[in-house]
């Protein structure tokens, strides 16, 4: 079986690092690749991936744009597979309503 996979995150050498791993493993399908929430909900949408990698911090604004993102992917495809990433120690700032598991 063959997992499909977006992979979201910003900063170019470690998007294409984590790309070029991936697809260095036979039973993963990188379809697409974002540096961007705009950019990856779009991935998203056209590939429909088993499973969405993505920074947590990204542009437009650096907060909590992965967490968003993931949330609504998780709403429009609720069978979407989503591993969030970060290189920042600390928590992202807190939102109302919004509980996240944080260094596990």
């Amino acid at each position: 079986m063959v997992i499909r996979v977006v992979l979201a995150e910003d900063n170019y050498l470690l998007r294409e690092g984590t790309a070029a791993l991936l697809s260095a493993v036979p039973e993963v399908d990188l379809v697409a690749s974002a540096d961007d929430l705009d950019s990856l909900l779009a991935a998203v949408s056209e590939f429909r991936p088993d499973v969405v990698i993505t920074d947590i911090r990204m542009p437009p604004d650096h907060a909590v744009e992965g967490l968003n993102a993931a949330q609504q992917i998780r709403a429009d495809y609720p069978g979407t597979g989503i591993i969030l990433l970060t290189q920042f120690a600390e928590p992202p700032p807190r939102t109302p309503g919004r509980h996240i598991c944080w260094g596990a």
